[in-house]
Order: structure tokens, then C-alpha cells, then sequence
């Protein structure tokens, strides 16, 4: 690695070879998805490449590359949890006449009562998506701190994500 800091193109060959299959077979083990594992392989590489020159030859170089993989790998299931959140408008079986709204910042016409959200998390959706509250806002407002706030805010969209698509059973 220190090889490659100095611009040795050679000593990159050298750690791809010797890492690339150990590295692939990690992820084949954790995503099932072939797309994703060569795509998350190539950030592996690309982060690599641009962190070389943080790297420290006082620190083994397979820990740190473990904490390369660690840290693609993390923001892959983030960004796939994220979007698992997102439901396509197209897939929201909701007639345009329920979306009317007469108070902008009153959701309740759009949450269902049946959604069982509890009283923090129907506000919280109110001020962050009625009102565009940020997370210290809410949980000024809820009386808590700006990382619960976030959560009340994720679970209460969990509960809504599976009253709109149930999972298959």
C-alpha cells in the first residue's frame, strides 16, 4: 500500500490480485443480488483509491481495508433501506379527491385512522412533513432529543409503508 501512496501503479495490481476474490466472496455472503455486489466491489475499489493517501503504514493494511469494505457496505443496506421507504406515487391506490386538503399543515386527512400511530408519531408527522420541521424542531416540540425524533419519525413511516403495501404472505 505504501507502494501505491508513491504512485506504483504495479503495487495496486498487486493488492487487487491478491484481495479482489476474498473481497467479492465477502460480499456474495452478505448481498444476494449479483448487480449490487459488483457495483459495491467497484466502491470498494474507488474508495480505496482515493483514501490511499490516509492511509497510515503504522496501522496493518488488512484491518483497514476491512474498513473500507465495512463502510460500502453500510451505505449500501442505508441506501437500500431508504429506498425501501419511498413508494412510488404510482403505486399509492388513493383517489385525487382524497388528497384535497383544506389546511396545508393538517395531515390528518391524509393518514389513516386505521394507521395505529401513536400520538408522538402522528405529530411528528405533522411537523416534519405539515409544518417542514427539522429533527431538533421536532423534538423541541415532542420533548426529546433530535435523534429520537428521527426515530419516531422512521417508525411511524415503517407503520404507514406497511398499512400502503402489505407484505406478501
Amino acid at each position: 500500500m505504501i507502494l501505491y501512496q508513491k504512485g506504483d501503479l504495479e503495487a495496486f495490481n498487486c493488492l487487487y490480485e491478491k484481495f479482489n476474490s476474498l473481497i467479492y466472496g465477502y460480499l456474495r455472503k452478505r448481498v444476494h443480488k449479483g448487480t449490487d455486489v459488483d457495483e459495491i466491489f467497484q466502491d470498494i475499489f474507488m474508495r480505496l483509491h482515493h483514501s490511499r493517501l490516509r492511509y497510515k503504514d503504522d496501522f496493518p493494511f488488512e484491518p483497514w481495508l476491512f474498513a473500507v469494505i465495512r463502510n460500502s457496505l453500510g451505505d449500501y443496506f442505508r441506501k437500500k433501506e431508504k429506498d425501501a421507504l419511498a413508494v412510488p406515487l404510482d403505486e399509492l391506490q388513493v383517489t385525487p379527491s382524497s388528497l384535497l386538503v383544506e389546511d396545508a399543515h393538517n395531515l390528518d386527512a391524509l393518514i389513516p385512522k386505521d394507521a395505529l400511530l401513536t400520538k408522538s408519531q402522528r405529530q411528528s408527522l405533522e411537523l416534519r412533513y405539515g409544518e417542514d420541521f427539522s429533527f431538533e424542531e421536532i423534538a423541541k416540540a415532542l420533548g426529546t432529543n433530535a435523534t429520537n425524533a428521527r426515530q419516531i419519525v422512521n417508525r411511524a413511516l415503517k407503520r404507514l409503508q406497511k398499512l400502503i403495501k402489505p407484505e406478501d404472505t
